[in-house]
């Protein structure tokens, strides 16, 4: 399989057979082991951002109608607009 820079690049790996991987020769398995932990970083930031977001958006709404349910944690759902929310709290053991 032809690859750009002569190498394979992180979108292609999961097309790829291990042995393939394997097969590739040290110094690109750096390279590609290097823009893995990157990526994961840079999508782990993204996440948490979203996540963040996510609860300035619903938390308050989230936090109504589970106390209207009566229920203190838990999985919870509303509308917003065309969009179900689903909102869960899980239950944290206190020592």
């Amino acid at each position: 399989m032809p690859f750009p820079n002569n190498r394979p690049q992180l979108q292609d790996l999961p097309d790829l057979p291990p042995q393939e991987i394997a097969a590739l020769p040290a110094d690109v398995l750096v390279v590609l082991q290097q823009e893995s932990e990157a990526a994961l970083k840079q999508a782990k930031a993204a996440k948490a951002r979203l996540d963040g977001a996510l609860v300035l958006k619903y938390g308050a709404q989230a936090a109504e109608v589970r106390r209207d349910a009566g229920k203190d944690t838990g999985t919870v759902r509303f509308a917003d607009g065309d969009i179900t929310v689903v909102a869960d709290l899980p239950k944290r053991i206190a020592w």
